[in-house]
């Protein structure tokens, strides 16, 4: 199997990073910031983005730094802690992950994703849970099922695949 990221084959997947979730959420800003970058790189090389939100009119929407980046990206309102039942078929393979909580939507979409015959990449740097622990555990049990675990830095710089030219330099300013 090959594991390196096909750009052409890949997307991003924005889980209930929104306001109210956000505000009890270990790391919140360390999540955003990331899930900014993600967001960033997704435009620089074209990816699909996914956006859900759990139950809007209760928690709120997607935080403002997110929505300044992706316009009218619509946004897949959930009720079920994994978002797979809510996105279109036509999925790209492999998605790359960012968003809360680790050890409840996270986690149920990953597996979900798995089933649907899909290689999600879990960006650790980028997801977190209302207490640290909770977000260990959610990682090391994924971890443990061979889910690939990697960081938005990782995964940007083998997409990037070369050193040189003006989209080098874009890449580099979105990883600043």
């Amino acid at each position: 199997m090959n594991w390196r990221i096909d750009i052409q084959k890949t997307g991003v997947l924005l889980i209930d990073l929104q306001e109210k979730l956000l505000s009890v959420i270990e790391d919140r800003d360390r999540v955003v910031h990331k899930a900014v970058q993600l967001v960033k790189l997704a435009k620089l090389f074209s990816l699909p983005v996914y956006i859900t939100e759990q139950l809007p009119e209760k928690l709120g929407l997607t935080c403002k730094e997110i929505l300044e980046l992706v316009g009218d990206t619509p946004r897949i309102w959930k009720n079920t802690f994994s978002a797979v039942p809510f996105l279109p078929p036509e999925l790209p393979k492999v998605i790359l992950i960012s968003g809360v909580e680790t050890h409840i939507c996270v986690r149920q979409t990953v597996y979900d994703l798995r089933v649907k015959e899909r290689t999600p990449y879990v960006l650790g740097d980028a997801v977190s849970s209302r207490n640290k622990l909770d977000h260990q555990l959610g990682i090391e049990e994924m971890r443990q099922d061979k889910v690939l675990i990697s960081s938005v830095e990782a995964v940007g710089w083998e997409m990037i695949e070369k050193a040189e030219g003006d989209l080098f330099k874009e890449f580099l300013a979105i990883l600043k």
